[in-house]
């Protein structure tokens, strides 16, 4: 409910700069009260913390739980704990808890929340870990040209992961499981370009790049590309060269079309060539560096 109400408040702070009611809607007061309903609920979710987690309470019992559950970063995610709260969970980014008996990774949305948590904890390299080891388990039978022995077909989104045994020390591995053709499963996507890429937006008019590669895929000379990725009105080409263990180079290029005319679409013309813009930096993993489109200036 506090990132809800925040973000109402800030899409009601937006309305308000662009306001074309003529007075009819007072955003700003939109944007208050909103604001206050997010600080409403920061607080009670503050008044959850026990015993360094946030835990549910039993009304009918009238306790506290023991237990701990992925979930319970979410509070990180939404923006709505301490520094000293994010302080005493970051051991949970590198040994999440389970989430109701499942293994962390196992579905999106808690994937999605455990991710996010890290990430907003400014830990970018914990979050494109925890990222690189739900996609590898679910991509690579995703990708293959027939089915695995786990059974589903390839190229098809799946509800869930379940868990094996892999390795001779038996550590645990993802595979694809549940109901195909599952939205949540295309969330791959969204954890590939924000946490490890870290195509990270600001504004319209503005982006910050944070890219956080896993250890397994820094090979020194290896080239990782995105191309043509719808960014607004603009479309993004993010190239990323592993130099080493601890840096690499960012080559980013951003293209805007001019918008056509109805009569030039129904005379057939040829559309506006894209107007390029192209930067190169060089930086080290989980290093951040905000720039504004479509000059690409930092």
């Amino acid at each position: 409910m506090a990132q809800a109400a925040e973000i109402v408040s800030r899409w009601a702070s937006e309305l308000q700069q662009a306001d074309t009611t003529s007075g009819e809607i007072d955003f700003a007061a939109e944007s208050a009260w909103w604001r206050g309903v997010a600080n409403e609920f920061i607080a009670r979710t503050r008044l959850m913390w026990r015993d360094n987690w946030f835990r549910d309470y039993d009304s009918v019992a009238q306790e506290w739980s023991e237990q701990q559950d992925t979930m319970h970063l979410a509070p990180i995610f939404c923006g709505a704990t301490s520094q000293e709260h994010i302080e005493s969970l970051l051991p949970s980014f590198i040994r999440p808890p389970v989430h109701s008996g499942w293994a962390p990774l196992s579905w999106p949305p808690v994937v999605m929340t455990l991710v996010g948590a890290a990430a907003a904890a400014d830990r970018p390299l914990e979050a494109a870990e925890l990222a690189y080891h739900f996609i590898d388990g679910s991509y690579r039978s995703i990708d293959r040209r027939e089915p695995d022995e786990h059974g589903g077909l390839p190229g098809v989104t799946r509800e869930y992961r379940q868990t094996v045994t892999a390795g001779k020390w038996g550590e645990i591995d993802y595979v694809n499981a549940g109901i195909e053709g599952y939205g949540w499963g295309a969330l791959s996507v969204h954890l590939l370009l924000r946490y490890l890429l870290g195509l990270r937006e600001e504004a319209a008019d503005k982006i910050t790049l944070v890219p956080a590669l896993p250890q397994a895929l820094r090979r020194v000379g290896a080239v990782y590309r995105a191309e043509s990725v719808q960014w607004g009105q603009y479309a993004l080409s993010v190239e990323c060269i592993v130099l080493d263990a601890k840096s690499y180079t960012i080559r980013l290029s951003c293209s805007r079309r001019e918008k056509e005319t109805m009569p030039e679409v129904l005379e057939g013309k040829e559309p506006t060539p894209a107007t390029v813009h192209t930067c190169e930096w060089q930086g080290t993993w989980g290093e951040k560096r905000t720039l504004e489109l479509p000059q690409l200036t930092t």
